[in-house]
Formats: structure tokens, sequence, C-alpha cells
């Protein structure tokens, strides 16, 4: 008995140890070609190791041979037949595919039938059972008896052995290859260690009863340990399945979920789903096709795709299905026809259906882009063109001149400018001043033609710029026909209003060669043009830049003067037309220049006025005429006001007001002994604001006077809604009286208006005794003029108040 334990534990030891170390390499090398020879090699020295010398162990532990090296040695010889014998069986097994030695996860996935283990089984165990008789009749002449009962029997047991570790096997490769199960080591070497008491057992067996008879003992103990061993596969099996039905609960679980999802995603995407077939029809389509298209479900499943498509669409996306079908996911625009008949812009990406390697249909997904499309076109509109007028802007037009001076051929550039714009815009509102833009902008191209491209560069400012002319006649032409469609009266607000144009014309390459110089020069043209009287035009000359050196020089030379203080007032009296008394006098300033001499205030005030040197100029006057004011009444006891010119850019300056107040409050010069006088372009191009303010300064008991009244475009009504104290008739209507008609009956009328509106008038530019003698017939307030007195320095007016009050008294 104890022979007999020996010689189950010593081959329980072989084989457990052989089976792990073959379970091993079958999982390092699983599913790997290279390692297959391999493998086989390595199988068919496992098979070397198990058949010969399990058998040689039980008739050792039989004592029917001896251990020596014969004996040994014959077990080795063997055993190479069997290492030879077995790797060419299990090629050809592998060859013929009916097993596959080397186990893959495809391989191991795939489904075998119970016969052909069996089969592998029964074909293993003849051999084995071959083998032992061969050993013992053939290799060691051993008598034996033979007894079919117990061959069939040794059949059955080895052959059951067999069929269960090859199944044990299967199943340990299925937890590794396909479960990610790993099966503990202890586990696996339970099965291999049942197995092997079954196996050596059964050998032993079968040897015994072929030389002695049967063993009742090892028969107990091959019977128990198969059966053990089928109770154990069973239960592996069964626990193995359990464990696959998990997992395929759990497969299923998440197989609905993300079909639910997949569905939530289909049916409440925002964005048009499209599912076709390889033919183009339509299969199925998500909720948002139906608010996309205007189509129901039952509409929209009846179409083919090609027939919602726009027409001249349907050839290029047959070719884009096509190309999808071969494995391409692409992504494009299309158009596609609404149901009512509107054309819609799709953002699509479409991508094959594959359905078990089979591709079965395309998947689209659309976005509506229509509205986006058009946003960006307009914005790429905008980039070049102006929103208003749709011209080219003043990024396309340099462009478009770069370009044509690349050509290097004659062109001209035209600057235009709309005359008085801004009296428009504030008299009937922007609205109209757009419209007006929009109106000139068509007659500008009526005009034109194709003779050119026009633009506009901000404001009411156009640049035109003629590319089809070949000399200046053709442009002075196109000019004319301009000027032509302008005189024709535009309808603005239900109102008829007349425009003009100052235009300014380089031509190239004889006045830039370049789109600066060339817009530089016919702006300066443009100035040209409208300080000759506006509604003209101008051709730029040399003599332009000169001006306008000449003005920058000045330019400079005033910022020091202002510095310097290089400035003088000098004061005209004004007189009543009663009494001829003095009642007032304007401050007028003048420049003494270090090097030049006098210089004309013509010269320098509009210079000023272009530029802020206006406000510090204007600050300085204000100060040095309301101390010379405050000198006078302190001396002289004077009773008269004192007029102060103040330009619109000082005006309308927000400080101006307070300036004022804390120069009077400085001076102690009582507010209303100061008479503003403002401009009559002030009032028609800042209404609303010269409004205002004119009466924030009467509200302190400043006087407001209107200057040269008469000589812009103003109507009568402006003195109904200005709040002035008086107006100062222009001395162009004054030179030419008595003996001018109309200026006589402009005059008079003027008078009468303001006298009834509780207006003053101050005539200015009185030289002789018969406008003086007209002036008072027509009762007119106040007398301003060389009659009495030229504008004269501080000190002279004081002699000239004297005297003038002297001979008054006499």
């Amino acid at each position: 008995m104890v022979n007999l334990i020996f010689y189950l534990l010593v081959c329980c030891v072989i084989c457990v140890l052989i089976l792990n170390i073959n379970i091993y390499v079958a999982s390092a090398s699983a599913g790997k070609k290279l390692y297959e020879i391999f493998y086989m090699l390595f199988l068919a020295l496992l098979c070397s190791v198990i058949i010969p010398f399990i058998p040689y162990i039980s008739l050792l532990s039989m004592k029917v041979i001896e251990l020596s090296e014969e004996s040994i040695f014959l077990t080795l010889q063997t055993s190479i037949y069997i290492t030879i014998f077995s790797f060419i069986s299990l090629m050809l097994l592998n060859t013929i595919g009916k097993f596959t030695i080397n186990p893959s996860k495809v391989v191991t996935n795939r489904k075998k039938g119970i016969l052909s283990y069996l089969l592998l089984s029964g074909i293993v165990s003849s051999f084995i059972l071959l083998y032992i008789h061969h050993l013992l009749g053939s290799v060691y002449s051993i008598s034996i008896h033979m007894n079919g009962k117990i061959i069939a029997y040794s059949f059955v047991l080895l052959s059951a052995s067999i069929y269960n570790i090859a199944r044990i096997f299967e199943h340990l490769h299925i937890d590794r290859l396909m479960l990610n199960r790993t099966t503990t080591h202890a586990k696996s070497s339970v099965f291999f260690i049942i197995f092997s008491i079954s196996y050596a057992s059964t050998i032993y067996l079968f040897i015994e009863s072929l030389i002695h008879g049967l063993n009742y003992s090892m028969t107990i103990i091959s019977l128990s340990s198969l059966l053990i061993l089928f109770i154990i596969t069973i239960n592996y099996i069964e626990n193995q399945m359990i464990y696959q039905h998990g997992l395929v609960e759990n497969q299923n679980m998440k197989l609905k979920i993300k079909e639910q999802q997949y569905r939530s995603l289909f049916q409440y995407n925002p964005d048009a789903i499209f599912i076709l077939d390889l033919e183009g029809n339509l299969k199925d389509v998500n909720p948002s096709v139906f608010s996309l298209t205007g189509y129901t479900s039952e509409e929209i499943l009846q179409f083919k795709i090609n027939e919602i498509l726009y027409k001249d669409e349907t050839e290029r996306i047959r070719t884009l299905l096509h190309e999808i079908k071969k494995g391409s996911s692409i992504s494009f625009e299309t158009f596609i026809i609404a149901k009512n008949n509107e054309i819609v812009n799709l953002k699509a990406t479409a991508t094959q259906i594959n359905i078990d390697d089979s591709v079965t249909g395309i998947y689209v997904i659309a976005q509506d882009v229509t509205e986006q499309n058009k946003v960006q076109k307009r914005v790429n509109f905008l980039a070049y063109h102006d929103e208003l007028t749709g011209l080219l802007n003043r990024r396309a037009i340099y462009k478009e001149v770069d370009d044509q001076i690349k050509k290097d051929s004659f062109f001209a550039t035209i600057l235009i400018d709309v005359d008085l714009f801004k009296v428009i815009n504030d008299h009937l509102g922007h609205a109209a001043g757009d419209t007006l833009l929009k109106l000139i902008t068509m007659r500008l191209k009526y005009a034109i033609q194709k003779k050119g491209l026009i633009a506009r560069l901000g404001g009411d400012e156009f640049l035109v710029c003629l590319t089809e002319v070949t000399n200046a006649n053709e442009v002075k032409k196109i000019i004319e026909e301009i000027q032509l469609e302008m005189q024709k009266t535009f309808y603005l607000e239900g109102q008829q209003k007349e425009i003009t144009l100052s235009m300014g014309i380089s031509y190239y390459p004889k006045d830039g060669q370049d789109y600066h110089k060339l817009i530089k020069h016919a702006d300066m043209a443009m100035y040209a043009a409208k300080k000759a009287g506006r509604n003209n035009y101008s051709e730029y000359k040399e003599s332009l830049e000169e001006n306008m050196l000449s003005k920058i020089t000045m330019y400079e030379e005033l910022k020091i003067a202002i510095e310097e203080e290089q400035f003088e007032l000098y004061y005209q009296p004004k007189h009543s037309s009663k009494d001829k008394k003095i009642v007032g006098a304007e401050a007028l300033i003048r420049w003494q220049h270090p090097t030049k001499g006098f210089v004309s205030p013509g010269e320098f005030i509009p210079l000023a006025e272009e530029t802020d040197l206006i406000i510090q100029l204007g600050k300085w006057i204000i100060r040095q005429a309301l101390k010379q004011y405050s000198d006078w009444v302190k001396g002289a006891a004077t009773e008269c006001h004192i007029s102060i010119n103040i330009s619109p850019k000082q005006f309308l300056d927000p400080n101006f007001v307070p300036f004022l107040m804390k120069s009077l409050k400085e001076f102690s010069v009582t507010p209303s002994k100061i008479d503003i006088e403002i401009t009559e372009s002030l009032a028609i191009e800042n209404t609303e604001l010269t409004i205002e303010k004119i009466k924030i300064l009467k509200s302190l008991g400043v006087q407001i006077t209107m200057d040269d009244f008469g000589t812009g475009y103003t109507s009568l009504t402006i003195l109904s809604k200005f709040p002035l104290d008086r107006i100062k008739i222009d001395q162009s209507f004054i030179r030419d009286l008595p003996n001018h008609q109309r200026h006589a009956a402009i005059v008079q009328s003027l008078i009468t208006i303001a006298r009834n509106l509780g207006i003053q008038v101050t005539a200015e530019g009185v030289e002789n005794e018969d406008q003086l003698q007209c002036l008072h017939e027509w009762e007119c307030d106040e007398i301003q003029g060389f009659f009495y007195s030229r504008p004269v320095p501080a000190s002279a007016f004081i002699e000239y108040w004297v005297e003038h009050n002297n001979n008054l008294g006499k």
C-alpha cells in the first residue's frame, strides 16, 4: 500500500508540474502564430514524459522490473520515438484544422462539438494502451494476459480522464482569454492532481491486470478520482456558465442603456439626422428634420434623398454618397428645398452604417447654416463695403486704386464732399441724412456708369476712381454729369432740398504715384473748391501744396504767438443811430508778427478755427477784453457793452460757459455788459445745442448777438427760434445803400422784423452819411463802421470816447 501511495504521489508531482508548465506556456503564446511550431514541439516533449515514464514508474512500484541503466535507456529511447510521433500527430491535427494547437481568443470563442473531444480522447487513450502493451510484451518481454473487459474498462477510464482534462484546459483558456478571469494556481493544481491520480491509477490498473489480474484497491482509486474529476469539471463549467451569464446580463444592460442613449441622442438632437439605405431612400429621420424641411414623418420617408436636394446639387451629392459607401466619412455643404419651396443651406457630415462588417446604409447629420452663412456673407461684404450705401469702403477702394496703379495707366481720383450736409442732418434728422446719402449714391452711379468705381469714405465724403478715362477732359465731362444730376431736387421727409457738392481732382501719375498721395492732393483740391464758394470742383495744383506748407508754417508760428502773447486787442465803437452815443465796442484781435509784421486776422483766424488753437486763442481774447473793460470802467465810468467774437468750436466747448463766468467774476465785470457774438453757421449746424447754450448764457445775464446775419442759408424763422439780443447785418448789404434797391429792401425788412421780435439791430460797415441817414430813417438801433471810427488800440479808444462825448456836449 505504501508503494502504491508513493507511486501516486510521484505521478502527481510529475503530471501537475507538466500541466502547470503547459498552462503557462499556452497562455504566454496564445494567438502568436510565430511560436506555434515551438509550442507543438513543447507538447510533444510533454507527451514524451507522461506517456512512457508513468508506465515505467508503475512497473517499478510493482517490482516487475528493476531500476537500471538498461531500463532507463529503453524508456528514454521510447520517449524519443513518442516525441517524434506526437509532434507529427500534432502538426497533422493543426493542419487539418479540427483542433487548433496554439489557442487564441478567436479560436477559443469558436463552438466545438463533444464528439471532437471524445474522438481525440479515444485516440490518445488507444495510443497509450497500445504503447503499454508494446512496452510490456516487446520491450520488457513480460508475459501478459489479455482480457477484453479489462482493456475496455481501462480504455473508458483513460478516455474519460483525458476528455475531462481537455475540457478543463479549454475552459481555463476561456477564463484567461475571453473572460479576463484568472484562475488561481491552487485551483488549477487541484484539477491537475485529481487528473494525475485518475490517469496514474488507470495506467497502474491496466498494467497490473495484464500481469497479475485486477487490483481492487487501484480500481476504487481510479473510479473515485475519475468521479471526483467529473464532478469538479462539471462544477467548474457550471460556475463558468453562471459567470458568463452574469457578463451577458451586464452586457445586455449596457446595450440597453446605450440603445436608450442613442435613441435619446437621435430623437432630441437639435441637428437633423437622416438615415439612408444604399439606394438613397430615407429610412428614418429624427424630429429636427420635420422643423427643418416642413414635412411630416410620413411625407419625408416617401422620398429619396435626391428628391429633396436642390437640383444643382443632385449630381455632386450622388458622387459624395458613392465615396461614403467605399468607406470615407465626408463633411460637406449642400442645399435642400423645404416644403414651402425655401432653399435651406445645410452643413452635413455623412458616414457609413456598418453591421457585422457589412455596409448597410448611410448616416447623415446636418445643421441649418442658412442664417449663419447669410451673416457670414454680410460680414464679408461689410469688410469691403459701406453698410449704408453698399459702396466700396475705405479698405476696398485703397486696394482698387492700388491695383489700378500697378496697371500704370492714366486714371483720376475725385474726392467729393456734400456741402452743408450737417445742416440737413440737424434740421431733418439722421434718418433723412441717411436717405440723402443713398439718393446721392444712386445719382453718382447713374452719372459715372461703368467709367469707374465709387466709395464712401465716411460721413458725407465720397471717393470716385475714374479708371475708364484717357484724359482730363473726359474727367471734367463726368463731373459735369454729376453736377447736373445733383441739381435735380431731392425729396426728404416731405420737403424739397437742393444740394451742392465740392469736388477735388487728382490725376495719376501726374499728381501722385501712390494711393495716399493721390487722396491727399484730391483733398487739397476739394478744400480749395470749398474755399472758392462750394458747389464747384478744383484740380490739384502744386500751389495748393505750397499753401498747405504755408499753413503748416503758420500753424507752428501761431502756437508760439499764443505762448508768447504776440497779440493785441483793437476796439471798434458802436454808436446809437438815435443820439450817436457810444453804446458798445467790439473787441478785434490783431497779430504783430516779430518778423512778418502785421498779419491779417483773415489769414490766421481760419487756421486757428480748423485746429484746437482757437480755444486757447479765444480764452486769451476773453480774459484780455474783460480785463481792459474792467480798467475802463474803473477809470472813466464807461457805460457801454463790449462785444467778443466767439468761434463755433469754442462756443460748443463744454468748458466755455464755466470759463466765461469765472473770468467775469475775476475781473468784476457785470454779465449784462458782455455781448457774445456767434456766427450764423453755428446756429445752422448745431441748432439744438446752440439754443441750449444761449439759454444758459441768457439766464446768467449775458447778451447774445448773431454776427454777419443774412450771409448764410438761414431762413428768417431762425429769429423766432433763437433768444437773441441783437443781430448784425453784414456789411455786404450796407455797402451799396441807398442805391441798391434789393439790399435796401432786405435791410429795411430785417430791421422791421427784428424790432417786432424785440431784437436790436446793428449795421456794420457804415462808411458815409447817406448810409447813416437811411439806417436812421429805418430806425436801426446801432451803427458800426469807418464813418465813426476804425478799430483802434485800447488807449486810443479811451481818447476817442472822451473826444466824442465832448463833441456831443457842445
